[in-house]
C-alpha cells in the first residue's frame, strides 16, 4: 500500500535547522482503542476497525473530538497524524486551553488548516499549529472536508494515530530583516510540496498543493516593521499568500498577494499593518508565491521595511468604460487606471499605444496622452473621450504605457457602446412598465449609501461597479423612483431591506424612511424589513422585543407596501442565534417571537409573518430547520448562497460556476431537510475586497451565462415543487461584491437575464432600459466623492462629508457646527479622505463640546487606508471634558506606527453611551497639532 508524507509547515526538512531530539508529548494509538476520541458532528459508526478509527461522513461539518488532556504550549511543537480518506478538500485541527465557550472551548480562529489528500491511501501528516499564545492545551478536534451533497453516508476516513511532538528550542533564531536570494537560500527552505532551488536569478519555486517556502526560526520584533516587501516573477495565478507566527498570537496568520502573473520581476509591498496578527515577536515567516497548482516562480527577494520598498513598478488596475450605459453618437468615458506598485514616485507617464474598435475614434483634443505622477501604491486615472457612430459590443481595447517604471506595461479591457434610444428630455423618472410573471420573487436590499465615504473604497478598487446611477445618495427618493422602475420592469415584486435595531438605536434608515416613503413610484414595489439584529451579548430582552415590535406596528405594518405572506406582515430575522444567546433560560428564541405575535394580534393584525436566516447558510441538516419551526418561524431563508457544493480545493477562493452548479441541489436537499416552508436565494455572488481586503472569501468568474443558469435552474425547482416565492441574493452589496443592479460591469444585462427566464413578454416588446442620461437627469453622485479631497472641516456649509455611520441621531450642520446626538452604545460618525497621504500629518485636532457624559469617558479615532481597513490598532483613545464647554482635543496620531499611506476615511465614535450631544465646530489634519 502507498505511503506518503505530507509536511505542513515541518522544519524538519531544513538541514539549517537544528532542534534537540523530538519528544512525544501526547499520543493517541488508535490499535488500542477508541481512546477517548468521539464523533461529534455529522459522523456516524464511529468505531475501531482494523487498528483505526473509522468513521462515515454524513453532512457539510464533519469532525471528532478528542478526550481532555493538558500540555504547555510552544511555537515548536507540530501535530502528527496517519490517517485515509477518500474525501480530498482541506482538513482542519482546532485547539484549545479551555472548556468555555458556544462550542465546547472551540472557537472559529484558533485552528490550523491543512490539505487531506482523498484518495483513499494511508498518508503522514505534519502540521505546526502555532499555538504558543495559548500557554496549555487541553483539548483537540479534527475536521474534515466538506463533500458534495450526493456523497453523505459514503465518504468515510481512517485514523491510525495521533500524536503531539515537541520539537524543542531551536539551537539558533535569526533577527535577519532582508534577504537576498541571489547569493543563496540564506536558511530558507521548501517545505511539504514543491522545490527550491538557488540561481543566480533567485530561488526558483515550483508550487505543488500544501508547499510553502519558509525562513529559519525567527526572533523579530514587528514594531516599526508594517511593510514586508518581495520581488518575484510569477508565471501564473491571481494570488500568492504570506504567511506568519509571532509569539503573542496563536496560530498561523496569512496575508493573501494579488499576483501580476506575466513571468516578469514585480515589487509587491505588503502592507502588514492591515492585519491585526502582526504584533509581537516574529516566529516564522512563510511565502507561497502563487496558489495556482504548478506555477513557477523566482523569488529574488525578501525584506521588512518601515515604508514600501523599490523602485516605480507601474501596472493597470482597470481599463474600460467608465459608467454603466453609454450610447452612440455621445461622448464615452474611458477610465485608465494605473498604480505604481514600488516605493518611489513614478513620473513621465505616457500612453505609448491606444488601440480602439473600428469606428470608434478618440473626441479629446491637446495633449490627452499624458498621467499624473503616482505615488508609492498610489493610483492615477486618465480619462479619454471617445465616440462611435454604430453600437459596438465587447469590443476588445488596450493600451500600453512608457516611462520610469511602466514601458512595456500593458492593460486590456471590452468597450460596449448600444445605439441611443433618441429619447427627450424628461422632468422626472419616466413611469414604471411593469411586467408579468408567475413567480413572487423579491430581492435583498442592502441600505448602506448614506454618505460619500461608504463609496470611496469601492470607487477606488472596483471602479467597474460603479452603478449607473452613480455613486449616489442613497436618501434621494428620485434614487429610490429609479430603482422601482427597474426593478418591476424586470420582475421584482418586493425588496427585504437589510434594517437596524440595537438596544432602541437604529441606523441605515435613510433609504426606507426617506427615499422610498417620498418616492412617486413605491406603489408599485413592496417591501419588508431583513432586522438584522447584530446586537452585541445580553442587549436584548423582552423589554427591547416589545420596544422594536412596537415600533415596527406603529411604522411599518400599517405601509400599505410592507409585504405580507398568509396576510401577515413579513419580517425576517438575521441572527436566531443572538436572540437564542440573549434569551439562554429565559424561553429563548420562542418567547420573543411569541411577544411579537401576541402584540402584533392585539394590534389587530392576524400575526406576523417570522422568516429566519439560516445559519450555516449552505447546511440542510433537519434538526436545525427543526429548531427553527419549534421556536415560531414560519418560514427559513438565507442572506446569500455563497458555497461550491464541496468542489472547491479552496474554500476562500473557488469560482463561481461552483456556485451556479450546486445551487439546485442545495435546494432540493434544503425542501427535503423539512416541511417548514423555505425561501430559496438565487445567488449574486462574493467578493469583499473593497471592503475587507485581500484575506476575504473570493468567488471569482460571475458571468451573466452563469446567473441566468441559476435562473433557469430556480425556475425549474419552482415548476417541479410549486414553490413560486423565491429571494435573489442582494442586489446592491457594492463593498461585498453581491449586486445585479444596473452597473458599469454588466450594464442591464443581469436584471434582462432574470426577467428573459421569469417573466411573460409583453407583445410590445420588453419595456426599455432607461438610463438617467438617456432623458437628461442626474448625476446623483454625492458631490463630495468626485471633489478634491479636504484635510480641514469648518461646516461653514454643511457637514462637508461628514455624516452618520451608525448609532447616531438628530444629525446635522448649521452655523458653522456639526451636531448629532448618540443612540446607542456605539455611535460613530465618518468622513471619506479619498487616499490623501498621512505622511504630511502628524495630528488631528478637534475642537468639540460634549454634554451628557461624566468625568473619565473616553472617544477613540480609528483611521482606514487604501490598504488596511480601520481597526483597533489602527485607532487613538482619548479622554474627554465633561463640562459642556468646548476644548480643542490635540490627538498625536502620528505616534502610531499605523498612520502610513493613503488614508481613505475617519471614524469617530465620540463616547460609548446614548443621549449625549456632540458638537464639533472644527477638525483638522495638521502637520504641528496647532
Amino acid at each position: 500500500m502507498m505511503r506518503s508524507t505530507l509536511v505542513l509547515l515541518s522544519l524538519a526538512a531544513s538541514a539549517t535547522l537544528c532542534f534537540a531530539q523530538p519528544r512525544v508529548l501526547m499520543e493517541w494509538d488508535f490499535s488500542k482503542g477508541m481512546q477517548g476520541w468521539s464523533a461529534a458532528n455529522h459522523v456516524s459508526d464511529l468505531r475501531i476497525d482494523n487498528n483505526a478509527l473509522h468513521g462515515t461522513i454524513t453532512n457539510w461539518d464533519p469532525f471528532v473530538t478528542g478526550p481532555q488532556f493538558q500540555i504547555p504550549a510552544s511555537p515548536w511543537q507540530r501535530i502528527e497524524i496517519r490517517l485515509k480518506t477518500d474525501a480530498d478538500g482541506t482538513g482542519e485541527f482546532y485547539w484549545t486551553n479551555t472548556t468555555e465557550s458556544p462550542y465546547g472551548g472551540f472557537m472559529p480562529e484558533k485552528h490550523t488548516t491543512f490539505r487531506m489528500i482523498g484518495d483513499g491511501q494511508w498518508h503522514d501528516y505534519q502540521i505546526l499549529p502555532f499555538w504558543q499564545a495559548e500557554k496549555k492545551i487541553i483539548l483537540l478536534r479534527v475536521d474534515f472536508p466538506k463533500v458534495p451533497d450526493a456523497d453523505y453516508g459514503k465518504r468515510t476516513f481512517d485514523i491510525a494515530s495521533i500524536r503531539i511532538v515537541d520539537l524543542g528550542a531551536p539551537a539558533a533564531l535569526s533577527t535577519q530583516t532582508a534577504w537576498d536570494f541571489t547569493k543563496n537560500l540564506q536558511g530558507w527552505a521548501p517545505m511539504g510540496a514543491g522545490t527550491a532551488v538557488s540561481t543566480p536569478r533567485g530561488v526558483d519555486y515550483a508550487t505543488e498543493p500544501g508547499g510553502y517556502l519558509m525562513s529559519p526560526p525567527l526572533q523579530m520584533p514587528v514594531e516599526g516593521r508594517l511593510w514586508v516587501s518581495l520581488e518575484m516573477a510569477v508565471d501564473k495565478g491571481k494570488s500568492g499568500t504570506l504567511r506568519w507566527a509571532t509569539s503573542d498570537k496563536s496560530g498561523l496568520q496569512e496575508a493573501r498577494i494579488p499576483l501580476r502573473a506575466d513571468g516578469q520581476f514585480h515589487r509587491y509591498n505588503v502592507d502588514m499593518g492591515a492585519y491585526a496578527g502582526w504584533s509581537g515577536n516574529l516566529v516564522l515567516l512563510g511565502l507561497t508565491p502563487s496558489e495556482e497548482p504548478d506555477a513557477k516562480a523566482t523569488v529574488r527577494g525578501i525584506a521588512f521595511a518601515e515604508e514600501p520598498m523599490g523602485r516605480p513598478d507601474v501596472g493597470c488596475v482597470y481599463l474600460g468604460t467608465e459608467n454603466g450605459i453609454n450610447r452612440t453618437g455621445t461622448p464615452v468615458p474611458l477610465l485608465l487606471r494605473v498604480t505604481n506598485y514600488g516605493g518611489e514616485t513614478a513620473t513621465d507617464l505616457r500612453l505609448a499605444e491606444l488601440s480602439l474598435p473600428a469606428g470608434v475614434t478618440v473626441c479629446d483634443t491637446g495633449d490627452w496622452r499624458k498621467l499624473a505622477e503616482v505615488e508609492p501604491l498610489d493610483i492615477t486615472d486618465l480619462r479619454i473621450n471617445v465616440m462611435a457612430a454604430r453600437p459596438v459590443t465587447q469590443a476588445p481595447i488596450s493600451v500600453k504605457l512608457e516611462g520610469t517604471g511602466a514601458t512595456g506595461a500593458e492593460c486590456s479591457g471590452t468597450l460596449t457602446i448600444t445605439p441611443s434610444l433618441n429619447l427627450p428630455k424628461a422632468d422626472y423618472v419616466p413611469v414604471p412598465q411593469p411586467v408579468e410573471s408567475d413567480y413572487e420573487i423579491g430581492a435583498l436590499y442592502f441600505p448602506g449609501w448614506g454618505s460619500p465615504d461608504r463609496w470611496s473604497p469601492i470607487q477606488r478598487n472596483a471602479p467597474w461597479r460603479k452603478p449607473v446611477l452613480g455613486w449616489y445618495d442613497e436618501s434621494n427618493p428620485e434614487i429610490a423612483d429609479w430603482q422601482i422602475k427597474w426593478a418591476v420592469e424586470h420582475g421584482i415584486k418586493y425588496f427585504m431591506v437589510d434594517w437596524y435595531w440595537s438596544a432602541g438605536s437604529r441606523h441605515l434608515e435613510h433609504w426606507v424612511n426617506n427615499a422610498y416613503a417620498k418616492s412617486r413610484y413605491k406603489g408599485y414595489l413592496k417591501w419588508c424589513m431583513m432586522w438584522a439584529n447584530h446586537n452585541a451579548a445580553n442587549t436584548h430582552s423582552e423589554e427591547d422585543q416589545r420596544a422594536v415590535t412596537k415600533y415596527w406596528i406603529d411604522n411599518y405594518f400599517n405601509q400599505p407596501g410592507y409585504y405580507r405572506i398568509d396576510d401577515m406582515p413579513v419580517v425576517t430575522i438575521w441572527s436566531v442565534g443572538n436572540m437564542r444567546r440573549d434569551m439562554a433560560d429565559k424561553g429563548g428564541a420562542k418567547r420573543l417571537l411569541d411577544i411579537s405575535q401576541e402584540m402584533a394580534r392585539a394590534a389587530g393584525y392576524k400575526g406576523i409573518y417570522f422568516v429566519a436566516m439560516k445559519f450555516p447558510e449552505a447546511s440542510t441538516d433537519p434538526d436545525l430547520v427543526k429548531q427553527l419551526k419549534d421556536e415560531g418561524f414560519a418560514m427559513t431563508s438565507i442572506y446569500h448562497y455563497m458555497d461550491h457544493g464541496g468542489q472547491a480545493a479552496d474554500p476562500r477562493r473557488f469560482s463561481f460556476d461552483l456556485v451556479a452548479n450546486s445551487s439546485y441541489k442545495f435546494w432540493q436537499n434544503w425542501r427535503a431537510a423539512s416541511d417548514l416552508p423555505f425561501l430559496p436565494n438565487l445567488a449574486t455572488g462574493w467578493d469583499a475586497r473593497p471592503w475587507h481586503g485581500e484575506n476575504t472569501i473570493v468567488i471569482s468568474g460571475r458571468t451573466v451565462p452563469l446567473f441566468e443558469q441559476i435562473c433557469r435552474d430556480a425556475k425549474r425547482f419552482a415548476d417541479e415543487t410549486g414553490i413560486k416565492r423565491m429571494v435573489i441574493a442582494p442586489l446592491n452589496e457594492w463593498g461585498e461584491g453581491s449586486y445585479l443592479e444596473p452597473c458599469g460591469e454588466f450594464g442591464f444585462e443581469m436584471y434582462d437575464a432574470f426577467r428573459d427566464v421569469f417573466c411573460k413578454r409583453p407583445a410590445q416588446g420588453w419595456p426599455p432600459n432607461i438610463a438617467p442620461t438617456d432623458v437628461g437627469l442626474g448625476p446623483y453622485d454625492f458631490p463630495t466623492v468626485n471633489e478634491k479631497p479636504r484635510t480641514a472641516w469648518d461646516f461653514s456649509d454643511g457637514p462637508q462629508g461628514w455624516g452618520s455611520l451608525m448609532g447616531v441621531k438628530d444629525v446635522k450642520a448649521e452655523n458653522g457646527v456639526f451636531t448629532f446626538t448618540t443612540a446607542s452604545t456605539d455611535p460613530a460618525v465618518s468622513v471619506a479622505l479619498q487616499g490623501i497621504s498621512a505622511k504630511p500629518y502628524r495630528f488631528i485636532v478637534i475642537r468639540m463640546k460634549i454634554e451628557g457624559i461624566a468625568a473619565g469617558d473616553q472617544a477613540q479615532l480609528f483611521w482606514a487606508t487604501t490598504s488596511a481597513a480601520a481597526s483597533e490598532a489602527s485607532s487613538v483613545h482619548f479622554d474627554l471634558f465633561a463640562d459642556g464647554q468646548y476644548h480643542d482635543y490635540v490627538l498625536p496620531v502620528g505616534e502610531n506606527p499605523r498612520w502610513v499611506g493613503r488614508l481613505q476615511s475617519l471614524r469617530f465614535d465620540p463616547c460609548s453611551k446614548p443621549d449625549v450631544r456632540v458638537s464639533i465646530e472644527e477638525a483638522r489634519l495638521s502637520a504641528d497639532g496647532k
